[in-house]
């Protein structure tokens, strides 16, 4: 069992399950997973936030809620641990970039994040002494 701070969000890891904690209801709530996508991070919580009209909103039972509470009370003043994700950098394709352990690396994610424009080396031009801007102006 075990607080952890990462970014902005605190999150409790009770027996394999994970909560999140609720600033604005002073209080933990239940999630399912947690999902970091490489440019992303997603907590996955359907299954307890699924109707906004529901008394147990964010909870899914009475039990779940007793849990969040009896939870909160125990953990108040507990020290948080900072986690950092472990990341490193490396090439992909033509870019040397950070990334995660489970971050894609297939092509449709590299389009994604070079937004279509790849890099390429091309020579300079022989012979010549100016830039084209430096040309333009000359004109």
């Amino acid at each position: 069992m075990g607080l952890y701070e990462f970014r902005d969000k605190v999150f409790l890891d009770y027996k394999g399950h994970w909560f999140l904690w609720e600033s604005a209801w002073d209080q933990f709530r239940p999630i399912q997973s947690i999902e970091w996508t490489g440019t992303n991070f997603h907590i996955h919580d359907e299954v307890y936030c699924n109707d906004p009209t529901d008394t147990l909103y964010g909870y899914g039972s009475d039990v779940m809620r007793e849990l969040c509470e009896l939870l909160h009370r125990f953990h108040e003043g507990t020290p948080l641990k900072v986690t950092t994700l472990p990341v490193g950098t490396e090439w992909f394709r033509d870019r040397f970039v950070t990334l995660t352990p489970c971050a894609p690396r297939d092509t449709a994610s590299w389009k994604r994040m070079v937004q279509g424009k790849g890099r390429t080396c091309r020579k300079a031009p022989r012979g010549k002494k100016f830039t084209r801007r430096a040309l333009n102006k000359t004109k």
